[in-house]
């Protein structure tokens, strides 16, 4: 089986499957029968068996009798995969009622029918509003409608100059806004990988957008606020403003743009708490909460396992146990199925610990199958502690040296190797020292407080 066919099939939808089905099976779109025969053979096949058919298997059904012809087989597959290109192409190109309309409106305008090509024009500019987004996009395209528009304005000095400056002022907002994202980008870049790059016109755009007053547009009060976040991190005036702008305009982004701004100040909030700004945890939650109210964090339905657990770390570390609980039951059902019930017995056991109950949280975190390398670290990590906690350090003792041969036998590298063994190594030291001598108590807590990579340090300590 062509290879880029599979990769592509196999990310399809169900609906997508069947509405291709009806694409192909349309003369418009299709006029060799056999490609369509070759789709129905192909999608029966892989709903029966939930695997790709072998090419040989495509083509005894085709050509029933008939010797096996691999170029014959390769160059249908291949013909079969430019229409579901096509396909694809047409459902982006339909899925805007906006961009249809405007080309309607230039088709009509080619044919030289100013009243209908008018009407289109409007009902564009309608579709547009409609969608209710002012972001970049929402510029760039209101730029489209306005430059279609300008060919066929009428010829007064009055209207022309008019509808000339309107345009130059839409096209000032599509840049900055695209501009200002782009910007961001780069510097989120740049501080991540410790690259340079050369922005173009910075200081030029950051004095016109005041000076103009353009910051009562959301794309550019959001883009405008985080570039001053990202560049000045111990001002939590600017952070404050990025909150209020996504908290105000949240409707006005697609949802994948709004997603990632609420990833962007997570993120900011992530790296604060981390240097011991505990207020930025509550902030973080507010942010969380926020994002769910308008399911800004789902994915077709689903919530990221990861998100899961962001988000129940938050309300733990805040103490918002209620709370949590409710989330842990509300979204259950969003997680992917092959993440479900790890991750909502995990965070169980999480909530359970959190609270005191510890021979509430031993079952939940003995009876889930922990497929996730980093998962089912942190599992071992959470029943180390409740081990502890009881005072069953034989036990403990066991599990420390199952998990230190885990750590080796599943290869685990980089920061996440350090991380666990260093877990494990002050653990043993924690159960098997004389803490009773003081010198000791206080050469182990000046290790851990040394450590540069160890997560459970504050947990450690405490123990001291």
């Amino acid at each position: 089986m062509n290879s880029r066919f599979g990769s592509l099939f196999l990310q399809l939808s169900p609906v997508e499957k069947r509405s291709f089905s009806h694409f192909i099976a349309s003369p418009f779109f299709n006029q060799q029968d056999i490609l369509e025969q070759l789709w129905e053979y192909l999608s029966s096949f892989y709903e029966q068996h939930e695997v790709l058919p072998e090419k040989v298997y495509l083509f005894g059904k085709l050509y029933q009798n008939k010797a096996y012809n691999d170029q014959q087989m390769r160059l249908l597959i291949s013909r079969l995969y430019q229409k579901l290109l096509a396909y694809l192409a047409y459902e982006e190109a339909v899925s805007s009622a906006a961009q249809m309309k405007l080309y309607e409106a230039q088709a009509l305008r080619k044919k030289q029918l100013d009243k209908h090509f008018q009407r289109s024009l409007a009902q564009a500019q309608s579709k547009l509003e409609e969608e209710g987004y002012r972001n970049a996009e929402y510029w760039q395209f209101n730029f489209q409608l306005q430059l279609e528009g300008s060919r066929n304005v009428s010829k007064t000095q009055y209207s022309g100059q008019e509808a000339l400056q309107s345009l130059s002022n839409t096209l000032d907002l599509s840049y900055f806004t695209a501009k200002l994202r782009h910007i961001c980008l780069l510097l989120t870049h740049q501080k991540v990988y410790q690259s340079e790059f050369d922005i173009g016109m910075l200081d030029e755009i950051l004095n016109y957008i005041s000076s103009k007053e353009l910051l009562q547009e959301p794309a550019i009060a959001c883009y405008y606020y985080y570039y001053h976040t990202l560049i000045e991190p111990e001002n939590g005036e600017h952070f404050q403003h990025f909150k209020r702008s996504l908290f105000e305009h949240s409707q006005q982004f697609p949802q994948e743009e709004i997603r990632d701004l609420f990833l962007l100040a997570i993120n900011y909030c992530v790296k604060k708490g981390n240097s011991g700004s505990q207020a930025f945890i509550h902030e973080m939650l507010d942010l969380y909460k926020a994002g769910l109210a308008t399911d800004v964090f789902l994915d077709q339905g689903e919530l990221s396992h990861f998100t899961f657990h962001n988000i129940a770390t938050a309300g733990l570390k805040t103490k918002e146990y209620k709370w949590v609980g409710t989330f842990i039951e509300g979204y259950k059902n969003r997680l992917p199925k092959q993440h479900r019930e790890s991750s909502y017995s995990f965070n169980q056991a999480r909530l359970a610990y959190a609270q005191g109950q510890y021979e509430t949280a031993l079952p939940l975190l003995q009876k889930a199958n922990y497929r996730d390398l980093l998962l089912n670290l942190a599992a071992k990590t959470l029943l180390l502690k409740i081990y502890y906690e009881l005072d069953e350090f034989d036990l403990l003792n066991a599990h420390l040296d199952a998990m230190k041969n885990f750590i080796r036998r599943k290869a685990v590298i980089g920061y996440h190797r350090t991380n666990y063994l260093s877990i494990v190594r002050f653990t043993k030291k924690l159960v098997n020292s004389n803490l009773y001598d003081r010198e000791r108590r206080k050469s182990l807590r000046e290790q851990i407080q040394a450590a540069e990579v160890l997560t459970e340090k504050e947990w450690l300590l405490e123990q001291l």
